[in-house]
Formats: C-alpha cells, structure tokens, sequence
C-alpha cells in the first residue's frame, strides 16, 4: 500500500484532503496533529466521514470496513523521527499562531519539526498548501508568477537539498459547510471563530451591545477577497497530485470571480444578528473592533490591493466559484454548528460538579473538601482565589478534563466564627492534598492570591512541581503601588479598616454584597468610550459569585483577615529561587489585578513566560475558556521540551 504523511496547520482543509485519499483503499495515512485533544479527534473523524459519504455508492462498503484503520492520528512530538515511512507528505502551512501566545512563533516551530521529521522518512513528494493571502508575500507577482512566501521558499530550499520533489499549492479562501469547532482553522474558518468568540464573549458582558453598536472590519476601500468552493478545490489538488510533473512555479486555486469585502461583512451580519461594517478608516474602529482582528489576526484582508483571481489558472473548473446562496448555506451551517458546540459546552458545565470525585480529609479540627476532575493525564493542582467559589473555573475544567487530572477546592473558614486562614495554613492544605493523592509531579495554576500561595509552596516542596501558571496576579509589589488599580487600593483600606475597628464591619458588608454594575451607558453618543465601558463588565454569570467573600459579616471579617495576612509576605523577594518554567497571563482589562502588574512580576523570574490578553477581565479563564486553555496547554508541553533538553544535557555531561 501507498503511504503519505500529513502535517502542518489547518486542520479543515486537511480533513477533506485525508478522505480524498482514503478514497483509494490502497492508501495508508499517518496525520500528525499539534493536539491530540479527544474533542479534536471526534471532529477530525466526523469530518473525514462525512467527506467520504460522498464516494459512490459501489465503493462504500469497502471503505466502511477499511478506512478507521488506514488513517492513524498521532501527537506532533520529538521522538518520531526515524519511526514514521511514507512516499509522500502533505504539508499545510499558513499562520500556525496561538491567541495571547505573543512573540511565540508557533509556525517556525512546527516548519522545524516538519523538516526534522522529514529528513528521516523516505518521502519522495511533498505537497505544500498554502495560502495565497500570506502576509509575508511582500512581493505578490513578478512578471505576472505569484512569488512564493518566507515559509514557502523554506520548504522549496529544503526539498531541493534531500531531493525532494515539490509541489506548491496556493488558494484563496475555500469555504464549506465542515469546521472543526475547537480548532481555529485558517482564512474564512479563522473570521468565523473569531466572530463567534467575540459576539459571545460581549454578549456575556452587556447582552444588548450589539443592539446599538455596529462591528466595524477595516480593510482598505474596495477590497475584495477570493472565495473558493472547498470540496472542489480538495478534489482539483487530488487531481492534480496523481500526476508525475511537478512545475516550477505554484499552483493557484482561485475562483474566476472576486467577492466585494464589503458585502461580506453585510453576509456575515445577516447570519450573525448584527451590523458589521467594512471600513476604510482606522481611527474609526473602537476597542472592540480591535479585538475581534487580534483574534482573528486579520492581515490577509487587505493583501496590498492585490485580486487573487490575476493568478487564476485559464484551465482551472468553473465548479471553483462559489455563489451568494451557496456562500450563505456555508457560512450558516458553520455558524450554526459553532453554537451548537457552545450550547452542548454550556450543559456540560452545569452538570460538572456532579461528575467531580468529591474528597474530605480532617484538618486541624475541620474538614478540608476538595475534588478531582478527570480520570488520566498529568495533574493540575488548582490554587483558587481567597474566599471565591469554584464555579469560575468549570469551564477551563471541561475544556482540560479530557488530558488532565485536575484537584480543587475553595479556601477554607471563610465563614468559621472563631479564626482565619493564614497563608501557612493554606501551604498546609496543599501539601496535605498533594501527600493523600500520592502525586509525585503537577502543575501549579493559580488565580489572583493563589500565584502567591503557590510560590510559597514550591519553596518549601519544589520537588512536584513541573510548571506553574499564574493567571492575574494580586501580588502586592512594595516598590509599585502606582501598580495598584482603584479597587485593589480600596480594598486593602478597608480591609485594614475592619480589622482596626471590627464594630464597622456591618456597614463594610452591607456596601459590598451590592451587585455589580449590570450594564454600560449603551445610548452614550461616544462609541469609543461605550466600548470601553463594556470590556471593563464582569460576565453577568460571575456578577453573584464574586459577592461570595462578603455574604455575611462574618465572611467579610475574616476575608479581610486572609488579604491582610497574605499581604504581609514578601514572596516575590524570593523569585530567584524558582527554577521552574512559569507562565503569567495578564489581562488589559483587570480591574482588580491590572495587567502592568503581571508584566513586572514576569520580570522577577528568571524562567518566566508573560502573556496579556487584549480585551480580558479578571475572569479570562472563564470568559475565553477555549484560549486559556490552549495557552496553558502549550505551555506544558514547552516545559516538559525544556525539561527534555536539560535531562539530555546532563546525560552528555555525565
């Protein structure tokens, strides 16, 4: 049998083209994924299934009995090298980048590991696609010939020396009724995510946004953009593959007819429920505009004025172009799918705490409760703000429940009537924990107060800590309190306050326990301050939960007591002592926490990595549960490559 390898990013596109050569029983196929994530699996499958329903009717019965076992999916990791055969590879490139993850350049990354990977196998053809759209094309066409990109030259450089033949597959934007929901995809499926993520995310925040607000998109004026019929475009490529020659210059798969960016944005405003606006202006656009193109990572829309359709070929079939009818069934079939993950993500979390192994070990005369979520992978100690609940985090547990152990559990004696709980008290807790669980390695995650905590664990048992991620940090930094924000400020006044005269607790609890501020001033004639006001809301979800610590006198009496305790320590003074990597994600708009404050802690340690995430609260975890997660994911998996190359290091020493 034939054997071809598939790699590289956009997992869509490389579905369909998996199925088109699994359509030949004589095919075998080893797919490399960045994310061997189950919920990824199921898609890919779904996908690949789904495609080859399209196979007449007279091959079906062969292939329902063969393909599964034809098609292995595998981790994209070191140690594969040497182990995987094939005649052929088919290498998806294009922007390869992780949301929040700045300055990570995840697509040098994996082009690396491609070609370490490639140098070993026995590979006689690559097919390369790409997208013609790239942004790193700073010279689209010389003398009419699309030039290949920064990527695309590193390949053809590549397959030049190990005598490789390479073919180079440009497209437009191919558009289909498929998307793999917890992947972001490239092009179109990329705009979509990030449209689907930014309306929920606002929507979670002040639901009547978008009643009075347009989306604004800049691209330059008269931009059009190149819209290609998928499944056509898989089977064109296939067709073309099977062929012995292989040209000297790209393949450009484009539709003859270029759609106006403009009247996308009305099509896409019609199947979302709201206005979006094109626009040729930058300083119209607000902060949420902003946001849904760092998401997006829109640089292919204005593509220096250039129409892809110049590089059409004359031969190419007219089945390429797609019209306005088909274009919309596409787009709302993906839309409508992308809510119907969200849906089905939204009842799994509400039944989460019921699937949760709930745990009670005696501790200095109370209970200590936790609860472990997962049944395989490597553990996760939760470390959770001081007094908050633990429903801020269900939503980052079921998107890692899948690969993870995962241990939780609130603060103790928020509301015990006769002590707090001190910061040794919640070290004690931990290595209780960790000792009854027989955990032997873990990541630390902490939220808020609970980077510190886990600091103050890790120096006194380093040993099972593999990584620590700390999500909005609420150190207290003495040679910065301009890093303070107003709450955070008052807050500690108070604090101080009770706990100096405890008789003016009432009236503390009574003036905290108000709900949060429900909505902004949607009729404000200054959009750009609207915007703002928005991005600054707590979800409402959260908007009764974050009242917790103040739900009786009692509660808020001794919350004041843990923040004044745990501010007495000067962790950070012992930064240079963590060996560890360490992951710090601030968040633009935390108004508890403010993000300059994270990036200064970053700076304390010596194996940090620092994110910020545009347009986040406080609650990133749970309003942008999907990235969080893949960022602290990736993380992992950078750590333990780390950890990896120290161990090889001390081996060639020794």
């Amino acid at each position: 049998m034939a054997s071809s390898l598939i790699l590289g990013a956009n997992t869509i596109l490389a579905s369909q083209i998996a199925a088109g050569l699994l359509a030949s029983t004589q095919q075998l196929i080893t797919w490399m994924l960045e994310d061997l994530d189950p919920r990824i699996i199921e898609e890919v499958l779904n996908v690949v299934q789904e495609s080859l329903s399209r196979i007449p009717d007279d091959h079906k019965p062969e292939l329902n009995n063969s393909w599964k076992e034809r098609l292995k999916l595998v981790q994209r990791q070191a140690g594969h090298e040497g182990n995987i055969k094939a005649e052929e590879v088919w290498l998806f490139g294009g922007a390869n980048k992780l949301p929040g993850l700045t300055g990570k350049n995840f697509g040098a990354d994996s082009l690396r590991f491609s070609f370490s990977l490639l140098a070993t196998t026995e590979v006689r053809v690559l097919n390369y696609v790409g997208s013609i759209y790239d942004y790193s094309r700073e010279n689209p066409a010389r003398d009419g010939v699309l030039q290949l990109s920064d990527e695309e030259r590193l390949v053809s450089s590549f397959c030049a020396e190990h005598n490789i033949r390479a073919r180079f597959f440009l497209t437009s934007w191919l558009v289909g009724a498929h998307c793999v929901a917890h992947d972001s995809g490239q092009g179109i499926d990329r705009l979509l995510h990030a449209l689907d993520e930014l309306t929920a995310e606002i929507q979670e925040r002040s639901p009547e946004y978008f009643d009075f607000q347009v989306l604004r998109i800049y691209a330059s004026e008269n931009a059009t953009v190149n819209l290609v019929h998928m499944y056509h475009a898989v089977q064109l490529m296939l067709q073309i593959s099977v062929a012995e020659e292989i040209s000297d210059t790209p393949c450009c798969i484009v539709s003859a007819v270029e759609t106006s960016w403009t009247d996308l944005c009305g099509l896409l405003g019609e199947i979302y429920g709201l206005s979006v606006l094109s626009v040729h202006n930058q300083e119209e656009l607000n902060v949420i505009d902003h946001l849904l193109c760092d998401q997006w990572g829109g640089e292919e829309v204005a593509w220096a004025g250039q129409k892809a359709v110049r590089y059409r070929d004359g031969n190419a079939p007219a089945e390429l172009q797609i019209d306005r009818e088909t274009l919309a069934a596409f787009l709302s079939s993906i839309h409508q799918k992308l809510v119907k993950i969200r849906v089905a993500r939204d009842e799994r979390v509400l039944v989460l705490p019921g699937t949760m192994q709930k745990k009670t070990i005696p501790r200095n005369g109370s209970d200590l409760t936790y609860y472990i979520a997962g049944t395989q992978g490597e553990y996760i100690v939760v470390l959770n703000a001081l007094g908050q609940p633990i429903d801020y985090w269900y939503r980052l547990i079921d998107v890692l429940i899948k690969s993870y152990h995962i241990i939780i559990w609130e603060t103790r004696w928020l509301t015990s009537g006769s002590e707090f709980l001190r910061l040794s008290d919640q070290i004690d807790d931990i290595e209780t924990i960790v000792r009854q669980e027989k955990i032997e390695s873990c990541h630390l995650v902490g939220w808020c107060t609970g980077p510190q905590t886990a600091i103050e664990f890790y120096l006194r048992q380093p040993d099972p800590i593999l990584d620590m991620v700390f999500l909005s940090c609420g150190f207290g930094i003495t040679d910065h309190p301009e890093l303070e924000t107003p709450y955070s400020r008052y807050m500690e006044t108070l604090c101080r306050a009770m706990i100096e005269n405890p008789v003016i607790t009432s009236t503390i609890q009574r003036s905290l326990s108000v709900p949060l501020a429900s909505g902004a001033r949607l009729g404000d004639s200054d959009a750009k301050a609207r915007a703002v006001q928005v991005l600054s809301l707590t979800n409402i979800h959260l908007r009764n939960s974050v009242l917790a610590p103040f739900r009786t006198d009692t509660s808020t009496f001794n919350y004041a007591q843990q923040l004044i305790d745990l501010a007495s320590y000067r962790t950070l003074d012992h930064a240079a002592r963590v060996h560890v990597p360490v992951l710090i994600i601030g968040c633009e708009y935390d108004q508890v926490a403010a993000a300059a404050k994270s990036k200064v802690v970053a700076r304390l340690f010596t194996t940090s990595r620092h994110v910020e995430l545009p347009g986040a609260t406080h609650y990133s975890f749970y309003d942008r549960s999907e990235q969080v997660a893949g960022i602290i994911k990736c993380f992992f998996k950078e750590s333990q490559a780390i950890a990896c190359r120290k161990d090889a290091a001390v081996g060639v020493g020794q």
